[in-house]
């Protein structure tokens, strides 16, 4: 079985991630949040590193590191 056919589901989930993510910095105010259910809040927070603020001061090369490396592992999962 080849993996090409999940690219298109990726691809619509990468978009609406996206869009979420656009949705949220219009909508709402730092730190803000809303209950979505009893145990889950959506809170608009920002990360100026990689997971969990790793990296945070180093300068801005990790974004393009990780986007790169995440490109060349999912290059690579396509491929096997």
């Amino acid at each position: 079985m080849s993996g090409w056919r999940w690219l298109p589901l990726s691809a619509l989930i990468i978009a609406i991630d996206q869009a979420s993510k656009v949705w949220v910095e219009r909508r709402f105010e730092l730190y803000e949040s809303i209950p979505l259910l009893p145990v889950f809040d959506l809170t608009y927070l920002r990360n100026t590193g990689a997971a969990f603020s790793f990296l945070a001061g180093a300068g801005g090369w990790q974004r393009w590191f990780f986007t790169l490396l995440a490109l060349g592992v999912s290059v690579g999962i396509i491929v096997i």
